[in-house]
């Protein structure tokens, strides 16, 4: 896993074998759409009209997933890295744990893949970095997080 001291920009479009990944939670609202109202599932939702709905979709035919990806665009790639079981709730150690296994699973199986994702549970998880460091460094070199 890498670190580097720069935000995310998921407005500026990437290729494959380049995956975007960004947090969020499970929640999907009666519209079909799952909760993206900060943060970068947010920067997401607003550059990517529909994305919410398309992952509110992919969520419903999974069980309680961690992580999801699909394609957005021919080439691109976006995933959802689940950090809270609630929008209004902080971000859980566990939750991020799980989900860390579960990125660490497709990053092993994926080494031609990059997957590139904001620091999890920080800033409206409110979680500090050095609660999540720990976890992360379980992840391999092809993952590249953003603080």
């Amino acid at each position: 896993m890498q670190i580097v001291n720069k935000l995310l920009d998921y407005s500026t479009p990437w290729a494959f074998p380049d995956v975007y990944l960004f947090t969020g939670n499970p929640i999907v609202k009666h519209n079909g759409a799952i909760v993206m109202g900060r943060g970068a599932a947010q920067q997401v939702r607003d550059t990517y009209p529909g994305i919410d709905k398309k992952f509110g979709t992919l969520m419903n035919t999974q069980n309680d997933p961690n992580l999801l990806w699909r394609v957005i665009e021919p080439g691109q790639h976006i995933g959802w890295f689940k950090v809270k079981e609630h929008w209004r709730d902080p971000a859980l150690i566990s939750v991020i744990e799980e989900s860390t296994i579960q990125l660490s699973i497709a990053a092993i199986s994926h080494t031609s893949y990059t997957f590139h994702m904001n620091y999890p549970g920080i800033g409206n998880g409110k979680l500090k970095e050095k609660d999540v460091e720990d976890i992360l460094t379980q992840l391999p070199d092809n993952v590249i997080i953003y603080r």
